[in-house]
């Protein structure tokens, strides 16, 4: 490494990041990525981020990144991946560039660690890059905004040390205005991605009264913009309490159990959890999507007594260090700032503020630099040490440090195969929690979307089981009963869901559905609008009620909530499809065409719209666009029966009676089918 170059290190962090995670472009959608993502409204209208007002929003920065993902990708899940991925390596790259940078530094530019720079910046980067951990905020992909707000926190934190770095051989810092401007933009960046980004002014302070010499007037001069940041994330969350709207979809909330721990409850288990955090660095076994961890109501029990013990001789050994090596050439300041960088940069999620989850992998993502970054500089300050008498010590530490990398390689490349299905990872955290009853529900779904519903049931049930107030799994269940047929039990599950939690939009919306298929449209039409009551702004609730009146034949009542759903979230091509069925049932063709070419420029491999669009077009005579639009929605599903019966209706008109009688024994064959397996749904109640 002695004559190496940037480039040698950085296309190894950049090869280790390719093949760690080369089995993740097609992992699916995860537990809340649907509801942030391609549920979300604003994510579907990339417009809305020219408003002042959407860009003022928490973590609008990472939802803008989702927002241009699907405008480029829809739902097709590689691109979000090579853009997560993309941004682990960023962060890994800048891993190395900091380190570096710190030792560049008037106070570390005499350490006696000094000569092993390159190898302490080298290793600290690849175990970031390669360690398990990581997987939740680069697999998941939700879970950018964490990744995100740390790549720009270390963009931010790499800016700054850049323009205070001294010229030449002096050790008075300066300041160097474009690195310092693009410090100041990128810590906005990332407080507008996600909230942990708030320590990132103590972080930069810490490191300039430990890293740098000056005078005491010039540091409160350049440190002054910094800490004014801090006030960027406050003012953001009383602006966003004020407003009826949310970045996040209401939908985003619906596998999340609320929480009514009090501040100390939450400070004694944030205790022992952060242990766990660093256990997890230390010895990664037993990760888990979603941790059944117990609270801790008091300080004198024996997990948080020795949790805290374990903190406070960690903490207590980076302040000793500090105060001894502060301003000499002894070699353990880096790795002090390392442990009290673990220590602030998770203040936010794991200190007295109640969350509703205790313990999230992801929340590691950030606070693992400095681990990192401790763990190294001191093996590397203990070969130094013994060097003189075993001449091995290097290449012990070598040895030590590259099994470490490829073993957490190893490990993270295996947890990303538990990511591959949704079944195979909630089944992964059933097996490792098997008393939460988010863990069945989590389950429970991913059967529901693989229409497995006596498996989804079965799950659903065992949620309740465990937790028999948990109104979520009651209304998740009542689904999968619609879904199966059995609307009436249905309607009992999600009533039993509205008594649990009557402020819950969704369940609401989910039994006006219920009641509709039922054919009791009052009842439908009732629910829908109390959802719209609570949520005025609900697109799914506003499109629900048109169908639910379009069904009771108000077809002008239905074409205002359709027309207000596409207001509110203009990149729903469903709610373009239904209002122009309505407008079809109306006579207003060409206007039922304008909402089909809408529909398809915004999900063209949807056929429906097709379909939809070849009726309207056959109704006009426009026999040859029609037959050309039941033609490619056949191309994209070639099982759906009723293409083939509209089109070979379209065949008969035109004399044609070879290709009409195919495409009736094609309709036929496919709508038995799809009959048999609706039948054997709904003649099931007994299962």
């Amino acid at each position: 490494m002695k004559n190496g170059t940037v480039v040698i290190p950085a296309l190894l962090i950049i090869l280790l990041c390719l093949v760690t995670y080369s089995n993740t472009y097609q992992v699916p959608f995860q537990f809340d990525d649907p509801s942030n993502i391609s549920e979300n409204s604003i994510v579907r209208d990339l417009q809305a981020f020219a408003s002042a007002s959407t860009l003022s929003k928490p973590r609008s920065i990472a939802y803008l990144s989702f927002a241009l993902n699907y405008r480029l990708h829809g739902t097709r899940v590689p691109g979000y991946h090579v853009v997560n991925l993309t941004v682990h390596i960023g962060a890994s790259l800048l891993v190395y560039g900091i380190v570096m940078l710190l030792f560049r530094t008037p106070v570390m530019r005499q350490s006696t660690l000094q000569h092993r720079a390159k190898w302490i910046a080298l290793f600290s980067a690849l175990l970031f890059a390669a360690h398990p951990v990581q997987t939740q905020a680069v697999t998941y992909i939700v879970q950018r905004m964490a990744s995100l707000a740390a790549l720009l926190y270390l963009a931010s934190f790499a800016s700054y040390l850049k323009s205070r770095m001294p010229l030449g051989g002096s050790e008075r810092a300066v300041i160097h205005p474009f690195w310092y401007g693009l410090s100041i933009l990128t810590a906005v960046l990332a407080m507008k991605t996600k909230e942990i980004a708030f320590t990132l002014p103590v972080i930069i302070v810490f490191a300039e009264l430990l890293f740098f010499k000056d005078r005491p007037l010039k540091r409160v001069m350049v440190l002054v913009p910094v800490l004014v940041t801090l006030f960027i994330i406050p003012f953001g969350m009383i602006t966003a309490a004020g407003s009826t709207g949310d970045m996040v979809s209401d939908v985003s909330g619906a596998m999340r159990l609320q929480t009514d721990m009090s501040r100390k409850e939450y400070l004694f288990t944030e205790i022992a959890v952060v242990a766990t955090y660093l256990r997890l660095l230390f010895y990664p076994a037993g990760q888990n999507l979603d941790h059944d961890y117990p609270t801790y109501h008091s300080f004198f029990v024996p997990e948080v007594i020795l949790s805290f013990l374990l903190l406070a001789l960690l903490a207590g050994a980076a302040v000793v260090m500090l105060y001894r090596d502060y301003r000499t050439s002894r070699p353990g300041t880096l790795t002090a700032f390392g442990t009290l960088f673990f220590f602030i940069t998770l203040l936010v999620e794991s200190s007295i503020m109640p969350i509703a989850d205790v313990i999230f992998e992801h929340r590691l993502y950030l606070p693992s630099m400095g681990i990192f970054i401790a763990v190294t500089s001191a093996l590397w300050a203990a070969a130094d040490r013994i060097h003189s008498r075993w001449a091995l010590a290097e290449r012990l530490v070598l040895t030590v440090l590259t099994i470490a990398v490829l073993s957490s390689a190893s490990l993270a490349y295996a947890r990303n195969t538990v990511w591959q299905s949704e079944v195979k990872l909630w089944m992964d955290v059933v097996q490792k929690s098997p008393m939460k009853a988010r863990a069945y529900n989590g389950l429970g779904l991913a059967f529901y979307h693989l229409q497995e519903y006596e498996r989804a049931m079965a799950e659903l049930s065992k949620a309740i089981t465990l937790h028999p107030t948990y109104a979520v799994a009651f209304n998740n269940l009542g689904n999968t009963l619609h879904a199966y047929g059995r609307i009436e039990r249905a309607i009992d599950m999600q009533t039993r869901a509205i008594e649990l939690d009557g402020s819950n939009l969704v369940f609401y919306d989910n039994r006006g559905l219920s009641y509709a298929a039922l054919g009791d449209h009052d009842r439908a039409i009732d629910d829908h609008l109390k959802a719209i009551d609570l949520d005025p702004t609900y697109a799914k609730a506003r499109h629900n009620l048109g169908f639910a009146l379009y069904a009771a034949g108000r077809y002008a009542r239905a074409q205002e909530e359709y027309s207000r759903a596409v207001e509110l979230d203009p990149g729903n091509a469903i709610f373009y499809y239904n209002r122009a069925l309505c407008y079809a049932a109306t006579g207003d063709h060409a206007k039922s065409l304008e909402d089909y070419n809408k529909g398809i420029a915004i999900a063209p491999d949807t056929v429906e719209l097709y379909n939809g669009r070849g009726a309207v077009y056959g109704t006009l005579g426009r026999y040859d666009e029609a037959i050309a639009d039941f033609t490619t929605a056949l191309d994209r599903r070639p099982n759906y029966a009723l293409s083939y019966l509209n089109r070979g209706i379209l065949f008969a008109r035109a004399g044609r009676r070879g290709p009409a009688l195919s495409d009736f024994q094609q309709a036929c064959e496919r709508g038995i089918k799809e009959g048999c397996r609706n039948l054997e749904n709904s003649s099931a109640p007994g299962r």
